[in-house]
């Protein structure tokens, strides 16, 4: 009786430390990527990372900007593997459009829904020579015919010379998808809504620009000025 009652204490030990080793090694290798996390913010940008992040950063970018073309090629790797993925820092994207031509292209970006604004973003910008070189070769009448008609028009007008629509296809959006999303007035008025914010309340003056917690970051407007104040933060 002894013998028997001490090997079933012994077998039912051997059991549940059998089925504890499977759920102790998944909690010890198992973490979250918040790079894969995209919630929208109260200012319609859209923010990659911990939603609950101990700090916010924020780009105010214009898709004009050269600037900022070479801000997302610098800083794309090491920003999400070196703090987003941390879960500390969250990163968001916002507008601060200079021109039609940046408005059209902010538009698409947000094309989608949340889930493929990072993609069209980064699209967008690694295009950016290309497609920012037609309008420098443009002549001053077809310039000018750009800015003719009503706002939904004047943005396919500028689509079509950049070749947006081919862009997009790309990524598996119609045309008719593109066009949609073109004539979208409120995620119009939430791009304009942002560089009103950018502008009139933050006082931004270039792009790309950034803020911690929606305070402006002082004379950084580059990945490598940027990196070592994301460095002096905690976490």
């Amino acid at each position: 009786m002894k013998f028997a009652s001490a090997y079933l204490a012994f077998a039912t030990l051997a059991a549940s430390a059998l089925a504890a080793t499977p759920v102790a090694a998944q909690s010890q290798t198992t973490q979250t990527d918040w790079t894969q996390r995209i919630t929208m913010s109260d200012k319609g940008g859209h923010i990659m990372g911990n939603p609950l992040a101990k700090h916010r950063l924020a780009e105010y970018m214009s898709y004009t900007c050269n600037h900022c073309a070479n801000f997302e090629a610098q800083s794309h790797d090491p920003l999400k593997s070196g703090f987003i993925q941390k879960g500390h820092i969250s990163f968001e994207v916002r507008n601060l459009v200079l021109n039609p031509i940046d408005l059209t292209a902010a538009m698409l970006a947000r094309c989608g829904g949340r889930t493929k604004f990072f993609g069209n973003h980064r699209a967008i910008l690694t295009a950016q020579a290309s497609w920012m070189q037609t309008f420098q070769s443009s002549s001053p009448a077809v310039m000018k015919s750009l800015s003719e008609g009503t706002i939904p028009e004047r943005l396919k007008k500028i689509a079509k010379a950049a070749d947006f629509y081919g862009l997009m296809q790309k990524r598996g959006y119609s045309k008719d998808q593109v066009n949609s999303c073109l004539a979208d007035k409120q995620e119009q008025d939430k791009i304009l809504a942002m560089t009103k914010y950018a502008t009139g309340t933050l006082k931004l003056t270039g792009t790309p620009s950034f803020t911690v917690n929606d305070e402006p970051i002082d004379k950084v407007h580059s990945w490598g000025r940027l990196r070592p104040a994301l460095l002096a933060l905690s976490e």
